[in-house]
């Protein structure tokens, strides 16, 4: 490691950068917001049992099918983008005028449909940054910078949605929350057209086999699944916490003063985002990559270790500190590794493998803990964790083709990744 050669100023000097980060805060205020005002009217209309149904149901409908949509808005481009947001905006104001009617399950399966349908504005958005910025040095930078900005967003959506709420009907709070989709889908759009085309040298090659191959998941290449399943660790162990923290505060305090402990996992984050966002690193973005998986591993244990005594706060600060530098190595990997054209797409599956790990985290890690207690449920997510390192420490020193496009007949390039192999 050497010394800090760009700071966070510096980037933000960057022609546009300033305004793509407001723009994401923009496109991320309707996805705090939704979900859980959603959660709160079903909550008040039917009850927590119905309302844990459409909350679980919209979420699922949210990270499964989400890197096909940003597979289709690539393909269709900008203005696929906002016609998908119109769309989305339409259901969930549908979804919200008839929830209270009798018949639960009429706003659930809309809610969810307009799940399905919610644009991928913060997985294009990050795909823009390696088209904007200068050099690795200042890409790193704004990545961290964009993972501070998104984790303080998460933070406020609630606080902005219980106001909201306190003034008019959950019901228009979900449809203003979603309305808010259009203005940030349009900004993304209008950024898209002021940037250069991406180029897709297979397309312009006339390529139609590797064309073909490349429209193949890219969770199925060995890239695919080094840079996500750090991500997926990351999200069960995020999920797991939201069930240690409280059983952990119960054996020495108010439970309710767990929301301490969940606050120190964010700052935690924070922290670390902004210690590993302005350094320069001499190690490989591979082996940065298992280093912090490693360290979230780690934080695991300490947490085991120190769970159901007033330390636990410090143990969940420890287990923060390596998330945003997860996040900001895996969006680096997906600018090193995988095609200019898919990188909205590989931010996606990122996306798509927390959420789906979080919730996995949350579900498994009640019924783990029911059993056996919060210390159990710790070392079984450092157990994971540590799986998740050998996995990123099998990546590629290089990007290199994929056994499978060499057996389809696929020339590898250089620079391409077998990412783009099925």
């Amino acid at each position: 490691m050497s010394d800090t050669t760009i700071s966070y100023r510096a980037t933000l000097a960057v022609p546009k950068a300033k305004g793509v980060l407001a723009l994401g805060v923009l496109s991320r205020l309707p996805a705090g917001i939704v979900p859980f005002v959603v959660l709160i009217s079903f909550t008040q209309h039917y009850g927590i049992g119905i309302a844990g149904l459409a909350s679980g149901a919209m979420l699922l409908a949210i990270a499964v099918p989400g890197p096909a949509r940003a597979r289709w808005c690539t393909a269709h481009g900008p203005g696929g983008v906002v016609l998908m947001a119109l769309a989305c905006v339409v259901l969930f104001a549908v979804g919200a005028s008839v929830t209270g009617y009798r018949f639960w399950q009429v706003p659930l399966v809309i809610t969810a449909a307009a799940g399905a349908l919610f644009p991928p504005l913060t997985p294009s958005l990050r795909a823009i940054w390696s088209r904007l910025m200068p050099d690795k040095q200042h890409l790193q930078s704004i990545h961290a910078l964009d993972s501070i900005v998104e984790e303080l967003t998460f933070v406020a959506t609630p606080l902005l949605g219980t106001a909201a709420m306190a003034l008019a009907d959950s019901r228009w709070v979900t449809g203003t929350g979603a309305f808010l989709l259009l203005p940030a889908a349009l900004g993304l759009a209008a950024v898209l057209r002021a940037l250069p085309t991406a180029e897709d040298d297979a397309a312009e090659s006339g390529d139609e086999a590797e064309v073909t191959v490349r429209r193949r998941s890219l969770i199925r290449t060995r890239d695919g699944q080094g840079i996500t399943v750090p991500v997926i660790a990351l999200g069960l162990c995020g999920g797991g916490l939201n069930v240690i923290i409280p059983a952990a505060t119960e054996d020495y305090a108010n439970v309710i003063s767990s929301g301490y402990a969940f606050a120190a996992f964010s700052l935690g984050g924070a922290v670390g985002g902004l210690l590993y966002g302005r350094r320069k690193w001499t190690a490989s973005l591979r082996r940065r990559y298992a280093i912090a998986t490693a360290a979230l591993a780690i934080g695991a244990l300490l947490l085991a270790a120190l769970a159901s005594s007033p330390l636990t706060i410090v143990a969940v600060f420890c287990v923060g500190l390596p998330m945003t530098p997860i996040f900001v190595i895996a969006y680096l990997l997906v600018d090193e590794r995988i095609d200019t054209t898919r990188h909205a797409e590989a931010n996606a599956w990122l996306g798509s493998g927390y959420n789906l790990g979080s919730g996995a985290g949350s579900m498994l890690g009640g019924q783990l803990l029911a059993l056996t207690g919060p210390r159990l449920v710790a070392i079984t997510l450092a157990a994971i964790a540590g799986l998740a390192t050998l996995i990123a420490h099998r990546l590629p020193n290089k990007p290199s083709p994929d056994t499978d496009s060499e057996a389809a007949g696929v020339p590898p390039e250089a620079g391409k990744l077998s990412s783009d192999a099925p």
